[in-house]
């Protein structure tokens, strides 16, 4: 099971996430499916493919790739590593800057007979809102560590 329940998750970012291959989803998302991840705009399949969809017309030459991979019963834990996309559209209120971006993602999802029904993930948006100069990150840090210190 786990190598088919990791096989799943290979698809949704190869299809779904590197082509944008929205008919894909369909097939491996459950309809019960539950993100929790703050940043979606609902905690469901939709919201999660609203962000696809968003992060695709931001970025549309990104690729994403699966740099390590565990599963354990009905789990997938995965790192991915997004590289080589260009801010070529509006990005959380972050008007298109031609800048190159790079950065690293990890996720827990949760296979249930061969379908996507459960997701918790933790992506650098910081990091990404840093690249396409709409933060001082280093500002940022330094101001949190001396509040952090007090």
């Amino acid at each position: 099971m786990s190598e088919a329940n990791k096989e799943v998750i290979r698809t949704l970012y190869r299809e779904v996430m590197g082509k944008g291959d929205m008919e894909v989803a369909d097939e491996i998302f459950s309809p019960d499916y539950v993100d929790h991840m703050p940043i979606m705009a609902t905690p469901d399949r939709e919201g999660l493919l609203k962000s696809v969809e968003a992060a695709r017309r931001a970025f549309p030459d990104v690729k994403p790739s699966i740099i390590a991979e565990i599963a354990e019963g009905e789990w997938v834990a995965i790192a991915v590593e997004v590289d080589g996309g260009t801010h070529q559209g509006e990005y959380m209120g972050v008007l298109p800057t031609g800048r190159p971006v790079h950065w690293t993602e990890t996720h827990f999802w949760r296979v249930v007979d061969g379908k996507i029904r459960e997701h918790y993930g933790n992506v650098s948006i910081f990091e990404i809102h840093a690249m396409l100069g709409s933060h001082d990150l280093e500002t940022e840090l330094s101001q949190e560590t001396r509040r952090l210190e007090r």
